[in-house]
């Protein structure tokens, strides 16, 4: 049995237009599909249990590029069964599959790709439903954050491998408002929340008030949950509650010195997913509300922040040298103006070229130190740069000899 949500969506597509059938396809031999449809006919927990649903319509699907829709339909027998003979036609990469719909429930075959389909390809387990709410057990649990991206956000991607353990499919109730069938707490600052293809549409997942909740059915079994959000560089670290446990809870940091805290995780192997490189922290049956901490660098390194400290001070000091340079011209200009022009001091040039030439070269060892200098850094470095080097020709009586040059 297998509940496939995203075939009730092409199943209940518009038909499209048919395309003509060639001479080849009109021949294909007949196919034959031999199965039966089961339920749970003992109490909550009692596996062995099952028996025939009587009585229950058995559709026939076809989904292929061409056309989508019912082929036939056939009610089970006493025993449970049905059949169907069908001739594969339109486009070779159609699929076919045989539904049940029972207690508003659609329930699939696997796709049915032998010439005679039975047993196991052809058997459809229906359950009864129930909006009780119980928990769902939390086989796994994995938590993948990335490195930030240029806006200082970072991806966070959630799986979570759902099972539910009783005989029977949960779903929402509406009382005073829609109860979800399952939910997980989120962080606050979480932006930008998606559900990912899988076992969820995206019309029955919602979040809000902190929360990741599902709305649609949950079948006896297993389902994957996963969507992702941003977080602000800011949320770290960031501290989560696994509030439902999980029996295998796998972290991934794509932050080299990322490191997670809490009880039972360890780090182990780095993995590479898709050419990237994550740090994996691992824990074994976490208990319900256990308390995770991730912790991530800040964006700014040390060697960064201490080039940017730096900068800063090559800043005041250029502003020193500018007040100071006005002050003396000045100065000169009013001596002037008492002595007559031939008694006018000359200024020395020499101590104050000097100087900037040596805070260019101190401010050019200090950004050859940056091993991958992020591009405001360069921006700022370039533009002080040649404020410096400005400085430095104006006060040698010099043009600036184009940029780039010392």
């Amino acid at each position: 049995m297998r509940l496939v949500a995203f075939l009730i969506a092409l199943v209940s597509s518009a038909v499209l237009s048919a395309a003509p059938l060639s001479l080849l396809e009109a021949q294909a031999a007949p196919r034959t599909v031999e199965g039966r449809v089961r339920r749970p006919m003992g109490e909550q927990g009692d596996t062995t249990g099952m028996g025939p649903a009587v009585g229950v319509w058995v559709t026939l699907h076809r989904v292929g590029k061409d056309t989508a829709g019912a082929i036939d339909s056939v009610r089970s027998d006493a025993a449970g069964r049905y059949r169907f003979r069908y001739t594969p036609r339109g486009a070779s990469d159609a699929v076919y599959f045989a539904s049940s719909m029972w207690d508003g429930i659609a329930y699939f075959t696997s796709p049915l790709r032998d010439v005679n389909s039975s047993g196991d390809a052809a058997e459809i387990t229906v359950f009864d439903t129930t909006s009780r709410t119980f928990p769902l057990s939390v086989k796994g649990r994995h938590l993948i954050v990335s490195r930030p991206d240029s806006t200082d956000r970072r991806t966070v991607v959630e799986v979570f491998e759902l099972s539910n353990d009783s005989l029977k499919a949960l779903v929402s109730v509406d009382t005073m408002t829609l109860r979800p069938t399952w939910s997980v707490s989120i962080p606050a600052t979480a932006m930008d929340v998606r559900v990912n293809d899988g076992d969820i549409s995206p019309n029955a997942f919602v979040a809000s008030n902190g929360r990741a909740s599902i709305y649609s059915p949950i079948a006896p079994g297993m389902k994957q949950v996963a969507f992702t959000y941003k977080l602000p560089n800011s949320s770290f670290p960031l501290a989560l509650t696994a509030e439902q446990g999980a029996v295998v809870f796998e972290v991934l940091l794509e932050e080299p010195q990322g490191t997670v805290s809490g009880q039972g995780f360890t780090a182990v192997e780095p993995v590479s997913l898709e050419g990237r490189n994550f740090r994996r922290y691992l824990a074994q049956d976490t208990k319900p509300d256990t308390r995770i901490v991730v912790e991530l660098p800040s964006t700014g390194t040390p060697g960064r922040n201490f080039y940017i400290a730096g900068l800063l001070a090559a800043i005041g000091f250029l502003m020193l040298l500018v007040l100071s340079r006005s002050m003396q011209r000045a100065a000169s200009k009013r001596a002037g103006e008492v002595a007559g022009p031939s008694l006018r001091p000359r200024e020395s040039n020499a101590p104050m070229a000097d100087r900037l030439a040596q805070e260019i070269a101190a401010l050019d060892a200090t950004y050859a130190r940056q091993e991958n200098p992020s591009a405001s850094v360069q921006q700022a470095y370039n533009a002080r740069r040649a404020e410096l080097r400005a400085a430095l020709a104006e006060e040698l009586g010099q043009p600036l000899d184009g940029p780039g040059k010392s």
